[in-house]
């Protein structure tokens, strides 16, 4: 059964951010963001922002999990600043 084209563009986008973070390519991360942003104006949800955006406080990666520091609170086992837009 074929996944829904929503679901399959959210993973497109992760996808680009895994390249992104992988060739550490900025330029890749900013175009995956792009994306997301244009589908979030389109009306679609591009999904949760903790996965695809790098984590300003403790450096997780795009798809990874945040890390506790000491100092900064966690919210949902994630940065709130890692969710800002």
């Amino acid at each position: 059964m074929s996944e829904p084209v929503e679901e399959r563009a959210k993973n497109a986008v992760r996808e680009v951010h895994r390249a992104a973070t992988r060739h550490r390519d900025d330029d890749l991360h900013r175009a995956a963001e792009e994306i997301s942003r244009m589908a979030r104006e389109l009306g679609h949800d591009p999904g949760p922002v903790e996965d695809w955006r790098p984590c300003p406080v403790c450096g997780a990666e795009p798809g990874a999990q945040c890390i506790s520091v000491p100092g900064h609170d966690m919210v949902n086992g994630v940065h709130p600043e890692r969710t800002r837009e």
